[in-house]
């Protein structure tokens, strides 16, 4: 899929989680969700306006991503609006990955 209209398609990250010893009974399926989220770009359209690129971390609005099926493939993609910020990932970091 190759995104239009200012949209980057994006595989979110997960979190690590953390278990918390609570005093408040929940249910055990009840997961609190961040505001926020990394992900990797994969694509982003020709018409945006932030300067990002393939493979970069970016931390996105996470009520803002949108799930897209197409041929049984889960497509994330998110408006450049929804960017909150870059992660600059240290270079020992970027050699590792490659």
């Amino acid at each position: 899929m190759t995104p239009l209209n200012r949209f980057l398609l994006i595989e979110p990250m997960e979190e690590k989680k953390e278990e918390q010893e609570s005093f408040v009974l929940v249910p055990d399926s009840y997961q609190p969700k961040s505001p926020y989220v990394q992900a990797k770009v994969l694509d982003f359209a020709h018409d945006c306006k932030i300067k990002v690129r393939k493979n970069q971390i970016v931390v996105v609005d996470n009520s803002m991503i949108q799930e897209i099926e197409i041929n049984k493939k889960t497509n994330f993609v998110v408006l450049e609006n929804y960017v909150v910020g870059l992660v600059e990932i240290p270079l020992k970091e970027v050699l590792k990955r490659s």
